[in-house]
């Protein structure tokens, strides 16, 4: 997990000083902000990185399938178990299981998941015979799960279970020093990878990045640095206009963010006239009237400013 953000160092922090307890943890945040990869490390600073990590993302299984897919079932238990099935709890016996997308548990499976909790036990769908298992869990959800218990979607034995140790990952766009840093890693990685030059960004994209908004966090900005390497030559700057953008998503807020990090007013200004000069797709006079200035002075700051 690379970073420098205060906050993101405490909670690593903070995962080194869990690890080699049993104790379940509750991570919340945004998509992409990395609660899949905080639980792979957690799992291996722990007494149990010999044993399995099982992941299961319980927004991609079928609600049908979520108790066969946790639990197991044996032959007959219902018209497709044509063989016994070991089910994932079973096969993280002594390990780690990491459930994402926690919240969209039906009642009936939260019931057992509960049990399983404090009794380590369960049986498999369709028979008789109970299971018991060793596990430490850690449960993952973009919602905040303790609004749920108090809307009645989540059962508060479950919640309380699960949020033994609670940890919050805050969004890319509150963490404006881990881009630069960010950037470097995924432009190294993806040059590597598909072996090409590496492109340089300039002031005005680099800017551009810490402005923005990341609905999709971390993910976002990796999916984004793997296309400039595939698609820039590598011989120039990458500029504002190529980053291809959604400027919906550079708000005022996000200059507000910027000006906490002790930018000049003069790097504010670039990149506001940068935003409306692409979100007006490099229309002068309307962009001119937007900023309530008179098209000769958007002009200069332009040239001030060396915004193509």
């Amino acid at each position: 997990m690379i970073t420098q953000d205060s906050t993101m160092l405490n909670i690593l922090s903070t995962a080194h000083q869990i690890a080699p307890y049993h104790s379940n943890i509750q991570i919340t945040g945004e998509s992409g902000t990395g609660k899949d990869l905080l639980a792979a490390i957690i799992h291996a600073l722990s007494p149990r990185q010999s044993r399995p990590f099982v992941k299961i993302d319980l927004s991609a299984t079928p609600e049908n399938l979520v108790e066969s897919e946790l639990f197991g079932h044996v032959r007959g238990a219902f018209s497709s178990a044509s063989q016994d099935r070991e089910g994932r709890l079973s096969a993280a016996d002594g390990g780690t299981v990491y459930l994402d997308h926690i919240n969209e548990l039906n009642p009936a499976i939260q019931a057992k998941l509960t049990r399983v909790l404090q009794e380590k036990q369960f049986e498999p769908v369709g028979s008789n015979t109970t299971t018991s298992v060793d596990i430490r869990f850690i449960a993952a959800s973009r919602q905040d799960l303790g609004r749920l218990v108090r809307q009645g979607s989540f059962r508060e034995d479950l919640y309380f279970r699960l949020s033994i140790i609670p940890i919050f990952i805050p969004p890319l766009r509150k963490r404006l020093a881990d881009i630069p840093l960010l950037v470097k890693h995924f432009l190294d990685k993806f040059a590597s990878q598909y072996q090409k030059s590496q492109p340089r960004l300039d002031t005005g994209a680099l800017d551009l990045l810490c402005a923005y908004n990341w609905p999709g966090n971390v993910r976002e900005l990796e999916n984004l640095m793997e296309r400039l390497i595939i698609t820039h030559d590598g011989a120039s700057c990458i500029t504002p206009s190529q980053l291809h953008l959604d400027f919906d998503f550079i708000s005022d807020a996000s200059l507000e963010t910027l000006a906490e990090q002790n930018l000049s007013l003069d790097q504010i200004e670039k990149l506001y006239i940068q935003k409306i000069l692409l979100k007006t797709r490099g229309n002068k006079s309307k962009a001119s009237r937007i900023l309530g200035i008179n098209r000769k002075t958007l002009l200069e700051k332009r040239k001030k400013h060396q915004i193509e």
